[in-house]
């Protein structure tokens, strides 16, 4: 039982600093000094190249999360947590939802846009996927808290 939690819970952490780390160095520190220094058909096509690098690895976060999270909700837990767990769930929830609609919308946007140096639509896209990974980040945030603290809430 140990070594189950153990792994699952491991498992389950890697895929929360992978997915909200990304998100704060992509939000807070990359995109400033990139707007900074590059122009929009410089900084648009190095922003896309982030993005197909960092998104697959979002793919592999949410589903380790997901899949470590309902693991130990209901293989460890039997279906019952803390009152922390519920809430931490549905913020996850509407975090994927939101990566999800990044992908599917802007995204795919962004990079037709990329590839016909579309400048105007690119930094459109760019800015809607900006907004939306601070939503995200924000409430990954919140979510690593209750999942830290909750207990102890």
């Amino acid at each position: 039982m140990y070594h189950q939690w153990a792994v699952t819970f491991a498992l389950h952490q890697l895929g929360t600093v992978v997915w909200i780390g990304g998100m704060f160095f992509a939000h807070m520190t990359l995109r400033p000094a990139a707007a900074e220094l590059l122009t929009p058909p410089q900084r648009l096509p190095l922003l896309l190249r982030v993005f197909d690098r960092f998104f697959p690895w979002v793919w592999v976060s949410f589903l380790a999360l997901w899949g470590s999270g309902f693991w130990m909700y209901f293989g460890l837990f039997g279906g019952t947590a803390g009152l922390y767990v519920e809430p931490m769930m549905g913020i996850a929830f509407v975090m994927t939802a939101l990566f999800l609609f990044i992908w599917f919308v802007p995204y795919r946007r962004l990079t037709a846009a990329v590839a016909a140096s579309d400048w105007p639509t690119a930094g459109g896209q760019l800015a809607i996927i900006r907004q939306l990974i601070l939503t995200n980040l924000l409430l990954g945030l919140v979510t690593a808290i209750l999942g830290a603290g909750g207990r102890y809430l």
